[in-house]
């Protein structure tokens, strides 16, 4: 069957057919080119969703009244009849149809040509010169600049420079360069700065009133979800916030640790510690609430009542004795493990509701059950940051972490004493409750057990980055 013959049907038939025979051969440097041919083939789909959508639109334009396409089949808008009709969300829809407004070409009533906003992105578009991502960005960086400067020159200029960047375009010196998606939307911002420098400040005000952070919602899993949007301001404050942690070259250089009487070496303690296994979100959601309960702790924190935000946990007696169970967070109706309230109680602003089995308050809490601050400038004098092996958290960043912990039952042998705390940071606090790892306290000072697989003698090891005392000799 030759092409002019077939039917889109057809040719979608012989695309899918095209794809089954290509998963099962393509491999190695076979998926380059595949990549590369499947996008070409899309180009001309997404084209074709670009313009059908304009034309959809175009014939439900609210003028014609019932005459309209979209109200003759029973829908309010172009919008909702494009997502019904092909079977995508209303957001797709809605892209599809900004994208085609603006490439939009037409006769006018009295049969003049009436051209796109962007005639060279409608042309390199419908040719598949370049793809919806590039078309998408061009358009609507320019198309603010439009109705600042109105059509001029140097528009169509920027919007030919912009759809050169995007496909291959051959230098002075014979060098090919194709300019991806995102160096192109660099570039148009750029240039959108140059053609309209008066137009920073509106366009920095309408991001301002974008900016938002949704309110956490709990879902069926536990999980607390939102959204937030960024202006560029507070976009780099974060970052540098966020970076500052996450980078490591911010953290104190760690120093050799001695090696324990068994004669453990630091690099044999060094390989022993943990992978951190986390992946880049969880280690930048580690970085904000890290930066959280800086804030909370500093002593310009917002008060509310007269004390300073504190986090409300509720746990029955028998469950905090028995060290199993779970305790409850005001805020959240999804329990936390035993071991997220034994954290919490080493170093946090938290108030412990004890219950018993009929649900009547028993006790809450104690007032000295957080280091000061000069037992935590002791602490960092004495630690010099993270006393687990090979972390090179600064003190700045670590929590007080109680080893005999502060919820014995007597309350004596877990005060809060220089002899009692040591230097963890978040994520090894966080798991010294749950790991194989112990910490214990020899002469006043920190040592690390591992776990008997690794140390089958059981030696501690002297832990964190001490600068002072005497070294542990034989």
């Amino acid at each position: 069957m030759e092409l002019k013959d077939a039917t889109l049907g057809d040719i979608a038939e012989r695309l899918h057919e095209l794809l089954a025979s290509d998963r099962k051969l393509a491999v190695g440097d076979e998926l380059l080119t595949s990549a590369h041919d499947w996008e070409v083939a899309g180009r001309a789909t997404d084209a074709a969703r670009i313009w059908v959508a304009a034309e959809i639109e175009n014939e439900s334009r609210r003028e014609l009244d019932t005459a309209g396409l979209a109200y003759r089949h029973g829908f309010s808008t172009a919008k909702k009849l494009i997502a019904a009709t092909a079977t995508v969300s209303e957001r797709t829809a809605g892209s599809r149809m900004a994208l085609g407004r603006q490439l939009r070409s037409s006769l006018s009533i009295t049969g003049l040509p009436m051209p796109s906003n962007f005639p060279v992105v409608e042309n390199a578009l419908y040719s598949g010169s370049i793809g919806i991502d590039a078309a998408s960005v061009i358009c609507r960086t320019l198309i603010e600049v439009v109705p600042r400067t109105l059509r001029s020159e140097a528009v169509d200029e920027a919007e030919l420079h912009l759809v050169n960047a995007a496909t291959a375009t051959v230098d002075d010196a014979g060098h090919t360069r194709r300019y991806t998606v995102d160096e192109i939307g660099r570039l148009a911002n750029r240039i959108r700065e140059h053609l309209d420098p008066d137009g920073a400040e509106p366009r920095d005000a309408v991001k301002q009133a974008l900016r938002g952070f949704s309110y956490p919602r709990v879902g069926a899993d536990g999980m607390a979800r939102g959204t937030y949007a960024l202006p560029p301001l507070q976009l780099g404050i974060f970052l540098t916030a966020v970076d500052s942690i996450l980078s490591p070259r911010t953290a104190n250089p760690g120093t050799p640790q001695p090696g324990g009487d068994e004669g453990i070496s630091d690099s044999e303690a060094a390989e022993c510690v943990p992978s951190d296994l986390r992946s880049s979100q969880q280690k930048l959601l580690d970085a904000v609430m890290t930066l959280i309960d800086m804030a909370a702790a500093s002593p310009a924190a917002s008060r509310l009542n007269g004390a300073a935000p504190t986090v409300n946990v509720h746990v029955t007696l028998k469950d905090l004795e028995e060290r199993h169970g779970v305790g409850w967070i005001d805020g959240s109706s999804e329990p936390v493990p035993m071991s997220t309230v034994n954290m919490l109680q080493c170093d946090a602003d938290t108030i412990v509701t004890v219950f018993g089995d009929d649900g009547q308050v028993l006790h809450q809490g104690k007032t000295q059950r957080l280091a000061t601050r000069a037992q935590r400038r002791a602490l960092a004098a004495r630690d010099g940051g993270c006393v687990i092996p090979g972390c090179a958290v600064p003190p700045a960043r670590c929590q007080a972490h109680h080893v005999i912990p502060w919820v014995s039952a007597s309350f004596t042998a877990g005060r809060t004493d220089l002899g009692n705390l040591a230097l963890l940071c978040p994520f090894h606090h966080a798991t010294i409750h749950t790991s194989a790892w112990t910490l214990e306290m020899i002469r006043g000072k920190p040592h690390i057990r591992l776990p008997d697989w690794q140390n089958p003698r059981g030696t501690p090891i002297p832990a964190g980055q001490q600068r002072a005392g005497r070294p542990y000799f034989r």
